[in-house]
């Protein structure tokens, strides 16, 4: 199998209400090789938009107007900054011919809906995200020194289509796809919800918790347990209260603590 299907049996009725759907179910470690080879396989714009949106979990919109500017290197690690304000729309060529640089329109979205800005989704914040692989790393930046642009989010939908294709994947690859994965693999490496929640963009309220708890669902490493409290009661037996993550207590014990 190359990507997750049906949620296990061992999840309570409140993890199954925030399982995800078929068009959003996360790579397996097998397809995630496959997308990754298709992605080096095609040009160098399939490699930057296939590995960049797995390595990265930004949506397609977000993805495609990505520019430079949105690049921080510290030391050795690079970071990509998403925006809060509103930024310029210039991913789109036009009909073609109109233009001999490649871009510098808005894109049909951006056009009809923001006055040819683009800007966050209302739901999510603006973050700083890691870039996971120095050698990518690397590949985004020598992308950036001779482009000024990705491209429009429709452009970058088909391409994730066609590497999925090459990948032999039997549905449509989506942004979803590629997004629910990231979120997988930080769960799966031991970062903290709140860290994962950060960087996945969600807000610090009920509806972030728990779309952020998805990825601990899904994550093998945690076996997709329903979590408990655990802290120590008046008994001196642990408490049962079921909380949204493994590094969490319930409202009761952050109330004492």
């Amino acid at each position: 199998m190359m990507i997750s299907g049906d949620p296990p049996e061992d999840l309570s009725e409140r993890q199954l209400l925030l399982y995800p759907g078929e068009q959003s179910l996360p790579l397996l470690d097998e397809g995630i090789d496959a997308f990754r080879k298709a992605s080096r396989e095609g040009d160098h714009k399939d490699r930057l938009i296939g590995e960049g949106m797995l390595l990265t979990g930004l949506k397609p919109g977000t993805f495609a107007h990505m520019t430079e500017e949105w690049l921080e290197r510290e030391g050795d690690r690079l970071f990509v900054r998403i925006p809060g304000d509103k930024v310029e729309c210039v991913v789109s060529p036009g009909r073609r011919g109109r233009t001999t640089s490649g871009g510098g329109l808005p894109c049909k979205d951006c056009k009809r809906l923001r006055d040819g800005y683009w800007t966050l989704n209302g739901t999510l914040q603006p973050r700083r995200v890691p870039v996971p692989e120095p050698g990518f790393a690397r590949f985004i930046e020598a992308y950036f020194a001779t482009h000024d642009r990705v491209c429009t989010p429709g452009t970058v939908n088909h391409r994730l289509g066609k590497i999925g294709e090459r990948a032999g994947f039997e549905k449509t690859v989506s942004g979803s796809n590629l997004r629910m994965t990231f979120g997988k693999m930080l769960a799966e490496k031991g970062f903290k919800s709140d860290v994962i929640r950060r960087v996945m963009g969600f807000r610090d309220n009920n509806q972030g918790k728990a779309m952020t708890q998805r990825y601990f669902i899904l994550s093998e490493k945690h076996g997709n347990p329903v979590y408990h409290c655990e802290k120590e009661t008046v008994s001196g037996a642990p408490c049962e209260r079921e909380v949204f993550f493994p590094d969490r207590t319930c409202y009761l014990h952050d109330h004492e603590s």
